[in-house]
């Protein structure tokens, strides 16, 4: 055990972690320095400081994700109610810019640093933000927790020196491994495959691009049915899920026994049906019944803004790609109608259909200074597009009980 160590959090980036293991509750945590407090009283904060008699909260969290900001108001609350006993101090891999633009629109009580290299967070072994170190006068953790257990009631227990279970999901150690998790070869010409959870297998989907599977492989790993079948059937909004049986009974990411992995590989001649031979598939493995159908509701129709020029240019570029996050969009040789439906539609929570009539395909990039709906829309609004609230009729899955012959 290596953790008799001092950190200065936020310049020590290359550490090996290996070399340390990960910390959990009850253990004494190492002497961190933590650096570049951006609002408050001090510049840093020595974690192991006798003299501070307070208890610590550490909380992983980011101005990228939408959850955490009500989270980080309630925090805010248990804050101002417990400043004698409780620190709140908020972690992300923010810049202090970007902390500093949070500030003037949501001016905190909690202290807020940056860790851009990551290393606290990967200290705790945390497998998302939304999770908090708690830390007792003693130094030693109490507890690793999700953010939004963390509530007065807790509070009471920790001040009263009450055990308090640990809930914070932990990444699992990576699989290293050159084989196919699937068990897939290049000589493989087609299969469908479902299976059960994958340990140290990160929860994702992907399609190849390039190779002997281009275009036609899909693979889920560790993702819950309804979220494999919103792909597979091309539906990007959860208001477009209708469930005639027990949601839970097809996702409980806390329970791994409701998440699946599923791959599909079709023949090279198959390509282009690639989905609707998934969907095929799902529909007669799985033990519920699926259906399509379109129903009215409320949408965002993008448009062009009357009198205002675009500002995204029509690309150069020979190929095709985005990636977005919580901090915005960026596409190259993109299509407004794919830039609506994949990245407009998560961000709003709402199905987004393009009535803009533009084919071309365009590099469009947006930032977003905080996840809100309302910068989604401002985001827009700087590419010389609108959205507009109505109502369309959309293509919907209905999930419901697979009836028995």
């Amino acid at each position: 055990m290596k953790k008799a160590l001092t950190v200065v959090l936020l310049f020590i980036s290359s550490y090996s972690f290996s070399q340390v293991d990960l910390l959990k509750a009850g253990d004494r945590l190492p002497d961190l320095i933590i650096k570049n407090i951006i609002n408050a009283p001090v510049k840093q904060l020595e974690v192991n400081d006798t003299q501070n008699e307070k208890v610590i909260i550490l909380n992983f969290w980011g101005t990228w994700c939408s959850p955490c900001i009500p989270e980080m108001d309630n925090l805010a609350k248990l804050q101002q109610a417990n400043a004698k006993n409780i620190q709140v101090i908020g972690i992300s891999n923010d810049l202090p810019e970007r902390l500093r633009k949070y500030l003037i629109t949501k001016p905190s009580m909690l202290w807020l640093a940056t860790d851009t290299s990551y290393f606290l967070y990967q200290l705790f072994g945390f497998a998302s933000v939304g999770h908090s170190a708690i830390i007792g006068a003693d130094k030693k953790i109490i507890a690793l927790v999700n953010t939004d257990s963390v509530d007065q009631k807790m509070i009471n227990k920790i001040l009263k020196g009450e055990k308090v279970l640990s809930s914070a999901n932990i990444k699992e150690p990576a699989i290293n491994t050159a084989e196919d998790p699937f068990g897939i070869d290049s000589l493989t010409d087609h299969s469908f495959t479902i299976r059960g959870y994958m340990y140290g297998v990160q929860t994702m989907s992907k399609t190849p691009n390039e190779g002997p599977y281009a275009y036609r492989r899909i693979s889920f790993f560790n993702l819950c049915i309804s979220e494999i079948c919103r792909d597979a059937f091309d539906i990007h909004s959860p208001k477009q899920m209708i469930y005639e049986i027990d949601k839970k009974q097809l996702c409980n990411f806390d329970d791994k026994k409701s998440l699946y992995c599923v791959d599909i590989v079709v023949k090279p001649g198959d390509k282009d049906s690639l989905l609707p031979l998934l969907q095929q598939k799902l529909i007669t493995a799985l033990p519920f019944a699926i259906r399509t159908e379109y129903r009215n509701m409320p949408v965002y129709i993008l448009k062009q803004k009357e009198g205002v020029a675009l500002n995204m240019p029509v690309s150069t570029a020979a190929r095709s790609s985005y990636g977005f996050s919580g901090n915005g969009y960026e596409g190259t040789a993109v299509l407004v109608t794919d830039f609506a439906k994949n990245y407009l539609t998560n961000e709003l929570q709402m199905p987004v259909i393009d009535e803009t009539g533009l084919t071309a395909r365009y590099d469009i990039k947006t930032v977003n200074e905080l996840r809100t709906a309302q910068n989604t829309i401002a985001a827009v609004e700087k590419l010389g597009l609108v959205l507009e609230k109505s109502e369309r009729q959309v293509k919907v899955i209905v999930m419901g009980a697979k009836k028995i012959d």
